[in-house]
This record gives C-alpha cells, structure tokens and sequence, in this order.
C-alpha cells in the first residue's frame, strides 16, 4: 500500500522537470503565437504549421516522465506564464489545458498502462480534431475557400501529429542520456508492469 500510494505523488523532480520544459515551451509558443497572427492575413492555412507546437508542453512531459497529469500540469503552467505575453490573455490557460489534455486523453484510454508513440501520435491527431472542431464554431475554418479549408484540416492534423512523435523521439534520446530519470511508473516498464515502448 504504501509503494503503490508513493507512486501517485509529484515528487520535487517531477515538478521541476514540468516547470523547465513549461518554461522552455513559453517561450516557444508565444513566439509562435505572434508569428501566427502575421501569417493568418496572408495565408490562412500556413498558421496551422504551427499549430502542431502547441502539443509540445504536454507530449514532452508525458513522454519524458511518464507519469498520469505531467501533461495538463505543465499545460496548466504554460499557460499561466504565456498570459502577461499572450494577446489573448489569461484565455490562453484555457487553449493551453485543452491542447495538453487531449494529448493526455489516449493514455488515461489506456489507464496508463503504456507510453507508446502510437499514443503519442493519437494525442496529437485528438489535439488536431479539437482545433479544428474549434475553427469551425468560431467561424475561422467556415470564412476559407474549400480549398484553403482542405489544406487548413490537413495541417490541423498532419502537424500535431508529427510534432508528438517528434517529441517522443526527442523525450527518448533525453531518457537514454538521463534527464529526467526513471519515473515511478517506469523504468523501461510501465505503472503496471507491462514493457513500455
């Protein structure tokens, strides 16, 4: 009992690691954040590059400590730092909590119990759904030509996508060289015992 209660704790390294990679994602996404308000006027689509960034936050820190709420805390940060930059303001703690917990949602499916890039990879797709769910009830997607609204959902999906397997690509060299340590749900093995990829 007292193992398995010890492992539903954020241990101080746990919470630093959150915190440098909000940090480092602060600065990230509001210079993306600014870059796509210039490219919108000129060309709606090429924003939606970029849109794939803003799962960074939450897929690195899920991917590198493995551990159930990494993602929606260091989303939570990111957006409480980004608000005094943001010409959004504190509305981005919301975009930040929604793009970090739809990358979390394909592990808390899987309770847990893996940290595949599959799931990685899923969560960006689920963020790029939501974005795009987003562009249309805000009437961003439904002003476009249906050309530029093609290109729009394609990059809404393609660049999530790619930018979580990227992420897992980069949250595994970092592992193998030993930032951010075994987590307690992990360590080459999953919280239930199962191999992790």
């Amino acid at each position: 009992m007292i193992r398995r209660a010890s492992r539903t704790l954020l241990p101080t390294r746990v919470l630093l690691t959150c915190a440098a990679i909000a940090a480092a994602s602060t600065v990230l996404l509001t210079v993306t954040n600014l870059a796509a308000k210039l490219l919108i006027p000129a060309f709606p689509p090429s924003a939606y590059v970029l849109a794939g960034l803003w799962v960074v936050p939450a897929t690195l820190a899920l991917a590198l400590l493995r551990r159930p709420g990494v993602g929606v805390l260091t989303g939570l940060i990111v957006g409480l730092v980004m608000t005094p930059f943001s010409p959004q303001g504190a509305s981005v703690i919301l975009a930040t909590l929604w793009w970090s917990a739809a990358c979390e949602l394909p592990f808390l499916l899987a309770r847990y119990r893996r940290w595949t890039l599959p799931l990685h990879v899923g969560g960006g797709i689920v963020a790029g759904l939501v974005s795009i769910a987003v562009s249309f009830t805000t009437g961003v997607l439904t002003v476009m030509p249906l050309a530029a609204q093609i290109v729009t959902i394609g990059l809404s999906l393609v660049s999530p996508a790619v930018a979580a397997a990227s992420c897992a690509a980069v949250a595994r060299r970092l592992r193998h060289a030993g930032v951010g340590g075994q987590s307690a749900a992990s360590g080459g093995v999953s919280a239930r015992g199962k191999p992790s990829a």
